[in-house]
């Protein structure tokens, strides 16, 4: 019995090695804060999708992707802690979405968020941000790649990237529509 065990445990070992563990959002953790990212919705017109799949028709003039930025801070409720912590922020060094592979700068990037705070934002998506993409399906993203600073405006963690995952967003523009 134990030899059959001990030929069994290495498969099993290896078996919990190879399985990927697979998440629609990324956090990134700071010194004073967890910051997150996540799509709220997709409007069309009068059409709004919070749940894929969401449909952008350019014949109608695009789409409008809201979505919300959460710092949650480590240390409890901002009146409860030092200034150093409860004045830090995270400074936005860039904001992407993403077509499958093809990124979108958000400009302007967005302001400071400050400890503890959320805010939520929209970013109006135009047939020229997406370039050469063709109609069809893809798959929508949002990344944030953000640098924390402490109350006195020190450097303490530089460019941290955090993400979410939409889901599948169809694209016209050919006058056909959304179906």
């Amino acid at each position: 019995m134990k030899y059959l065990l001990a030929l069994i445990m290495p498969f099993f070992i290896i078996s919990c090695a190879f399985e990927k563990e697979q998440s629609d959002s990324v956090s990134s953790i700071f010194q004073f804060t967890t910051a997150s990212v996540k799509i709220d919705s997709v409007t069309n017109g009068t059409n709004t999708y919070t749940v894929p799949p969401a449909c952008i028709d350019f014949t109608k003039g695009g789409g409008v992707i809201r979505y919300t930025l959460k710092s949650e801070g480590h240390y409890g409720p901002g009146t409860d802690v030092d200034s150093v912590i409860r004045n830090s922020y995270l400074r936005f060094d860039r904001a992407r979405l993403y077509l499958n592979d093809t990124a979108i700068d958000i400009i302007p990037v967005p302001e400071n968020l400050r400890y503890n705070a959320e805010t939520s934002l929209d970013v109006e998506l135009t047939r020229n941000m997406i370039g050469n993409l063709q109609d069809g399906t893809y798959s929508l993203e949002i990344e944030m790649v953000a640098s924390e600073f402490n109350g006195n405006g020190i450097n303490t963690a530089l460019n941290n990237t955090f993400s979410n995952y939409f889901g599948e967003v169809i694209i016209s523009s050919a006058g056909q529509g959304c179906q």
